[in-house]
């Protein structure tokens, strides 16, 4: 199995500095409104140490109640330029125990983003259209969540009458 072959590449462009991106990946509060795959599937921050050398470990919630665990540890923190971290899905799921690894880079695009997210050495190639469906919806998400945020601080406080 090669990186070249069992990987997968995700972008978006975000109307934002890196800084401001960058810190909804570095903030356990901001991960639990965005990073899921689905706005109906719940996750719940179990370990959250963002530290290079620090460990993450997060629960999916289904609709259905059944659940999912994937955890980590962060190899590589870069403030507002890159992440790189291990993610290793716990049984039952089909992949469990499989030391797959993710980075995750913000560059400076004008006054915006462009996030690219490269998932490395997945189990199979059957197993690629899994990995970018939840990295494009998590990104969906993300950007969501970061329009909703700055609308919410643009707007004007209202004064009392």
């Amino acid at each position: 199995m090669s990186d070249a072959t069992h990987a997968i590449v995700v972008r978006r462009a975000i109307a934002m500095p890196p800084e401001q991106v960058f810190a909804a990946f570095r903030q356990a509060d901001a991960l639990t409104r965005w990073f899921s795959p689905h706005p109906d599937i719940a996750v719940e921050i179990v370990t959250f140490e963002f530290t290079p050398e620090g460990t993450f470990r997060f629960r999916f919630t289904y609709p259905d109640g059944r659940q999912s665990v994937v955890r980590g540890v962060y190899r590589s923190i870069t403030p507002d330029r890159e992440l790189v971290f291990s993610w290793v899905w716990e049984a039952p799921d089909r992949h469990a125990g499989i030391d797959t690894e993710v980075t995750v880079s913000f560059t400076a695009q004008g006054p915006g983003t462009e996030i690219t997210v490269t998932h490395r050495r997945l189990p199979d190639a059957a197993s690629k259209d899994r990995y970018a469906d939840g990295w494009n919806a998590q990104l969906d998400r993300l950007l969501s969540y970061l329009s909703a945020t700055a609308t919410h601080l643009k707007q004007p406080e209202r004064k009392s009458p």
